[in-house]
C-alpha cells in the first residue's frame, strides 16, 4: 500500500479479506488505486486490514476485523475504506498483527483490537476491543508504532514506552518475558 504526492491511495497484493480495500477479495498484482479520493495523509498495513487518515483527520480501516481491529464496533470484514467514528482529529495510527494504535491531536493515544498479549496498553489482556479506546490519561505521546502483538509509543520528552508480547525481547526490558 502506497499514498501518492498527489494524495491518491495504491493497494496490491493479497486480497482475501479485503485488505486492499476495492471493493473485492481479488488478489492484485499491479498497484490500484483505492477510490477517488485524493486527500490521503497517512496510512499503516497490518496482517490482512489497512488503516490510514485523511487530510481532514477523519480514521479509515478495511479488511480483516475478526478480532475488532478496524475500530468500527464490529468483527465484520470490510472491503471498502469505513470510516471510524465521526472523530476529526487523528494524527498518526499504525496497524500491528491484528490492532492498531493512534493519537490524537490533543496527544492521547487510543488503540482497539486484539489484546491477548496486552498489546493494547489499556493494563488487561486476552479482550477483543472493536471501538477504540484511550490508553491512559497523558496528552504528552507523539509516535506509536506497532507490531506482532506489540506496541511501542515515543513522549514528547523522548521516553520510549512498549507493552505486549516479548518472547524475542522485542519490548526492549532486556526481560525476554
Amino acid at each position: 500500500m502506497a499514498k501518492k504526492t498527489d494524495g491518491s491511495l495504491w493497494t496490491w497484493g493479497a486480497n482475501n479479506a479485503g485488505q486492499l480495500g476495492d471493493n473485492t477479495t481479488i488478489n492484485k498484482n499491479t498497484p490500484t488505486q483505492i477510490g477517488n479520493s485524493s486527500n490521503w495523509q497517512s496510512v499503516s498495513a497490518g496482517t490482512e486490514f489497512s488503516v490510514a487518515i485523511k487530510t481532514d483527520g477523519t480514521l479509515w480501516t478495511w479488511g480483516s476485523n475478526q478480532a475488532g481491529q478496524l475500530g468500527d464496533g464490529t468483527t465484520v470484514n470490510k472491503i471498502i475504506p469505513t470510516q471510524v467514528g465521526s472523530a476529526t482529529n487523528w494524527t498518526f495510527v499504525s496497524a500491528g498483527e491484528q490492532h492498531i494504535i493512534a493519537k490524537k491531536t490533543d496527544g492521547t493515544l487510543w488503540t482497539c483490537g486484539d489484546n491477548n498479549r496486552g498489546q493494547l496498553g489499556n493494563g488487561t489482556n486476552g479482550n477483543i476491543y472493536s471501538s477504540p479506546i484511550q490508553v491512559g490519561a497523558l496528552t504528552n505521546w507523539k509516535q506509536v508504532s506497532c507490531g506482532y502483538a506489540f506496541t511501542s509509543a515515543i513522549k514528547t520528552d523522548g521516553t520510549l514506552w512498549t507493552c505486549g508480547y516479548n518472547h524475542r525481547g522485542q519490548l526492549g526490558n532486556e526481560t525476554g518475558v
